[in-house]
């Protein structure tokens, strides 16, 4: 038997594929899955889901007559709105002077209750007062007064439906 000699072709040094495609490829994936997760998440702490966002401003004679009151005389700074909900509730935030405090409760709920100091819930609140059935009908009113100095205070009333 003859032997046939083979001819050695070297190699052609032609730049080759590597694999850094399929492995960014594969990186990609869960790259854009935890991107997404945290738009997802960016979007949700950013966006207002609270139970409260149909409010609107009102007036505040609205607001303070749907619990048998009046705004005082030397208000300032008044804001009022209406919550909605199954019932109404109107909440109002004023300043007023500290001397005529006692003579506005008395005159919005004369058959009673009076303010108290004690169990207003929070400490920094310091008088407050709690009525049910107020006007004759069937709605509850909660104030709390909070004095800013010596001659001012802080009124923040709510009246609503149970």
């Amino acid at each position: 038997m003859t032997q046939t000699q083979t001819e050695i072709v070297p190699e052609q040094d032609v730049p080759g594929r590597t694999r850094w495609g399929v492995f960014l490829a594969i990186l990609a994936v869960p790259t854009l899955v935890v991107a997404a997760l945290l738009a997802l998440l960016i979007a949700w702490l950013f966006t207002d889901d609270s139970v409260a966002a149909d409010v609107k401003e009102t007036s505040c004679a609205e607001a303070l007559a749907f619990g048998g009151a009046k705004l005082p005389e030397g208000a300032k700074d008044a804001r009022c709105a209406l919550e909605a909900g199954p019932a109404p509730s109107y909440t109002a935030r004023f300043r007023m002077p500290r001397a005529e405090i006692d003579a506005w409760v008395a005159a919005g709920f004369p058959e009673g209750p009076e303010l108290r100091t004690t169990q207003c819930g929070d400490a920094r609140v310091d008088a407050c007062l709690s009525a049910d059935r107020v006007a004759g009908r069937r709605v509850s009113v909660q104030i709390e007064i909070t004095h800013d100095s010596r001659r001012w205070s802080e009124v923040r009333y709510k009246a609503f439906t149970p």
